[in-house]
């Protein structure tokens, strides 16, 4: 199904079972509405204030956000298969435990995001802002920081299976030294 094939809604309308499949959803405003253990496939969600949102365990399945609002949005343990989230805000969200398989988070504002205990495989994340986002705990194969703002970022040490950039690795080093038990200290500091 195409974008231009799907029905194209103003709200995010669930059937009897708690599903929307094969929908564009443009300008809907949901924020703070309990959507737990809904299933979206084939979904597009364009420009839609999902502010405090709870989708705990929910499942997507080809689901692509683009130009949405969805600060402090809660989605701990969704799975999400397939999908993009473009242009979006995503800061102070909480996707503990939550399973990401190919989504790719293109110019993501994920600042102070939870990814603690999270499994992402082949996740991408491009000129996203991942600025103290929490990662301890994740478990990563195939996840791309090139190219993302890592400032702060906790949980270093279980990047293991991600790949960053050259010019992001001194920024890292703190975190990646103490995920050692590395001690860094001046040659003349004692202490």
């Amino acid at each position: 199904m195409t974008t231009s094939d799907r029905p194209e809604f103003t709200a995010i309308a669930l059937d009897e079972d708690g599903e929307l499949v094969g929908a564009r959803v443009v300008g809907a405003r949901h924020a703070g509405e309990d959507f737990s253990r809904v299933r979206l496939v084939d979904v597009e969600l364009v420009r839609c204030d999902l502010t405090g949102c709870d989708f705990t365990e929910a499942a997507f399945h080809r689901v692509h956000l683009q130009e949405c609002r969805a600060t402090s949005l809660e989605a701990g343990l969704v799975t999400w298969r397939t999908g993009s989230v473009t242009d979006c805000r995503l800061d102070d969200a909480n996707l503990r435990g939550a399973q990401l398989e190919q989504v790719r988070f293109a110019t993501v504002n994920c600042a102070r995001a939870d990814f603690g205990g999270a499994r992402l495989e082949a996740v991408q994340f491009p000129g996203s802002d991942l600025t103290a986002a929490d990662f301890s705990n994740a478990r990563c194969a195939d996840v791309d920081l090139r190219d993302a703002r890592l400032e702060g970022l906790k949980g270093v040490g279980s990047l293991r299976g991600a790949t960053i950039g050259v010019d992001q690795l001194f920024g890292l080093a703190g975190g990646l030294a103490g995920a050692l038990g590395i001690s860094v200290r001046e040659p003349d500091d004692d202490r």
